[in-house]
């Protein structure tokens, strides 16, 4: 138990960051401080089921010697009532006897009180350090990561950069434009169909003054 408080507190007072720094595989130096805590955690935890289990115990037996030593009392005021002074006195030693039994074992479940309330504060700081660790893993994993795709956070921050670019241009483009004004690429489509209407609207016209021309000819060559 004095190894295991004396490794609890060399862990809680250890600073992360200081120990990354002076390992030469700070992530495997993390893993195995992890694995320490819980093993230290493990330990811990039974050691407080085991107080628990006794407290409960001395709490029942002190009850128990309580109950009994008051019975003492009843018996005494038997004996006085048949002339027994001496087995009253008796059994009035007894009831003290007893009751100095049941205050020990209550003050042994007091005593035992404390030490639960303390093993529980150095777990709940032994669990604040291995959430702190596997923060600091999950960090060193992610820039492990980072650094092994270096192609592929380039290319991310290019894409960014463009989406960027591509936003402001689109909102300078509705900046410019005067409120009501039509939409270019649609105005154009117009324009160019209205062309289209006006080329074949020349070209049947073209159709309809060659006509009569075909039919004088065709007529003239008949009466030949």
């Amino acid at each position: 138990m004095i190894t295991i408080a004396v490794r609890v507190r060399e862990i809680v007072s250890s600073n992360v960051d200081t120990l990354i720094s002076k390992a030469g595989e700070p992530r495997k130096m993390l893993r195995l401080l992890q694995s320490e805590i819980e093993e230290t955690l493990i330990a811990l935890h039974g050691d407080a089921a085991r107080a628990r289990r006794q407290q409960s115990r001395l709490q029942d037996n002190a009850a128990r010697l309580a109950a009994a030593a008051e019975e003492w009392t009843g018996k005494a005021k038997i004996a006085v009532d048949h002339g027994r002074e001496d087995l009253a006195r008796a059994a009035l030693l007894t009831r003290e006897a007893e009751r100095a039994r049941a205050a020990e074992a209550a003050a042994s479940a007091d005593g035992l009180a404390g030490q639960l309330a303390d093993l529980a504060a150095v777990i709940a700081d032994l669990e604040a350090k291995r959430a702190a660790i596997t923060a600091r893993i999950a960090e060193l994993l992610q820039a492990e990561a980072a650094a092994a795709r270096p192609d592929a956070a380039a290319d991310s921050a290019t894409d960014r950069r463009i989406d960027r670019i591509e936003a402001l241009e689109r909102r300078a483009g509705f900046a410019d434009a005067p409120a009501g004004a039509p939409d270019p690429g649609s105005l154009g489509d117009e324009i160019a169909d209205l062309q289209k209407a006006s080329a074949i609207e020349a070209e049947l016209a073209a159709l309809k003054a060659a006509a009569p021309a075909a039919a004088k000819k065709a007529g003239s060559k008949k009466r030949a």
